[in-house]
């Protein structure tokens, strides 16, 4: 359930049988970890979003092929929902993520603990699979130049406010979803609050891209004969006037 307070600023159902540059463009399209992006593993299948990833001869070549879509507009603060299957991670340890990046999350002098004019990598769901085999659904917050950093000279700094198995994850819709303060991050699942955090040296206040994408691995996968898809029912942002 949306906090009250907020108004309802960006809706996508994805209903209209193609993807809406209206709202979207295609991120980071090329060369990527193991493989590629591309616009061709993104389409709108019976009013859903589905990224797929297939090992084929693509736009850039023979390879691993995945996609990644952000919105057109950047936000700062809200309520971040996105209702979802996400693909399955046994199949290749390719996960789907939906994120926010700030303008510069990974340099430490810009960066300054998530605080500074780069802001933070906010991670409201990445899927991956436990020893198991099972979904197992992470958030995470990534900064670098943190006050306290562990982390060595220009690295990054993380922390992991969500880590939980979702035994359906693969298989049936959820609901993830960030509120994200002044104050603090709290992270949802299917409404129910999961952890609260304020980690960094402070919470953004930058305004920062909004991602949805199926990743690729660093390693490709042995057999290239898989594929697996992450189906999106909607993605909706709440924002405080």
């Amino acid at each position: 359930m949306v906090p009250e307070g907020y108004k309802l600023v960006f809706e996508d159902n994805f209903d209209i049988g193609s993807l809406d540059l209206d709202k979207w463009s295609y991120r980071a399209n090329g060369p990527r970890r193991c493989g590629f992006n591309a616009p061709s593993a993104v389409s709108i299948e019976n009013g859903h979003l589905v990224i797929r990833q297939t090992y084929r001869d693509g736009e850039y070549g023979l390879g691993w092929y995945g996609g990644m879509i952000r919105a057109n507009k950047r936000f700062c603060r809200g309520y971040f929902e996105i209702r979802c299957i996400c693909s399955d991670a046994t199949q290749g340890s390719f996960w789907s993520a939906f994120w926010l990046q700030g303008p510069s999350p990974y340099d430490p002098e810009i960066s300054r603990g998530g605080i500074g004019p780069g802001g933070a990598e906010i991670d409201i769901l990445e899927a991956f699979c436990d020893e198991n085999g099972q979904a197992l659904m992470e958030s995470n917050i990534n900064c670098a130049g943190k006050r306290d950093s562990k982390a060595a000279p220009g690295g990054l700094d993380s922390f992991q406010p969500v880590h939980r198995v979702v035994s359906d994850g693969y298989s049936a819709f959820h609901t993830y979803a960030l509120e994200w303060t002044e104050t603090e991050y709290r992270f949802f699942l299917d409404g129910e609050l999961q952890a609260v955090t304020s980690w960094g040296d402070g919470v953004s206040s930058q305004e920062e891209e909004l991602i949805v994408s199926l990743e690729l691995p660093g390693k490709a996968p042995e057999s290239t004969d898989m594929t697996s898809t992450f189906i999106v029912d909607s993605v909706r942002i709440w924002q405080k006037d």
